[in-house]
């Protein structure tokens, strides 16, 4: 699980008594004072000083608690929804002691509520830490003075430059999953028609930023093999940066 937060939900996690945060983000959607953000605030908080991300670390079956494939899967997974967005802070509470040194090896550190700061370690054994409620995690300015670790990593960002439109990142999005126009009109919930005119939405788009991007175009009833190159590398670009298709206020 993971959510954006407020800038005072994250400074209350700090500075107050800590509590787990599961339950009390429970609590505080269930008596409508949430402080999860929302689609509009994520879109201006990605484009104007960085989002607050709040996570479980993840939990593997039990069968594959000591399987590498499955720990490298779940980073793999993790890593993939949440990059390219602008970060500014990442926290999260491990519920297992297994966790909990994944996260420290991984890049994360103990928040200090005597420092008030991000700390390497803390004054008791990390068994003893699993027995309260306590804060991992790692701001920008830390992970980029941190560098080679994979949660340093989601740290890495540069603005887009194209623009996309929420339909357009919406239809790019489902692409990247592979299918057909008409497999993406019926995902998508559109007409064929309005997925072409997508298309050619996009790569105007990317044509005007981005000359050398993609092929020239040429009318699709001339060569199939072209568009489908086209949109074979605009999507090989994308893959290498989400940052295009994560919601902005432009």
């Amino acid at each position: 699980m993971s959510v954006f937060v407020s800038d005072k939900f994250l400074i209350d996690m700090k500075t107050q008594r800590f509590s787990w945060n599961g339950p009390v983000l429970t609590k505080r959607l269930l008596r409508g004072d949430s402080p999860l953000l929302s689609d509009k605030q994520v879109r201006h908080a990605n484009a104007n000083g960085g989002l607050n991300l709040v996570t479980k670390v993840g939990a593997l079956a039990a069968d594959h608690l000591q399987s590498v494939e499955g720990l490298a899967a779940m980073i793999t997974s993790f890593v993939e929804v949440h990059r390219g967005f602008l970060l500014k802070e990442i926290t999260a509470q491990a519920m297992t002691f297994e966790n909990l040194k994944g996260a420290i090896r991984s890049g994360g550190l103990f928040f200090s509520p005597v420092d008030g700061r991000y700390v390497e370690f803390l004054d008791r054994p990390l068994h003893e830490v699993l027995s309260a409620p306590y804060l991992i995690g790692l701001t920008r300015e830390l992970a980029m003075a941190r560098v080679g670790t994979w949660i340093g990593s989601l740290f890495v960002y540069q603005p887009p430059q194209f623009g996309f439109r929420p339909s357009e990142q919406r239809l790019l999005l489902a692409a990247l999953q592979g299918g057909t126009d008409e497999e993406l009109a019926a995902v998508l919930g559109v007409s064929l028609s309005a997925v072409k005119k997508t298309w050619r939405s996009i790569y105007d788009r990317v044509t005007h930023h981005s000359p050398g991007l993609i092929p020239d175009q040429v009318p699709e009833e001339l060569t199939s093999e072209r568009g489908k190159e086209k949109k074979q590398r605009l999507l090989v670009y994308l893959r290498e940066h989400p940052e295009e298709l994560r919601p902005v206020t432009l």
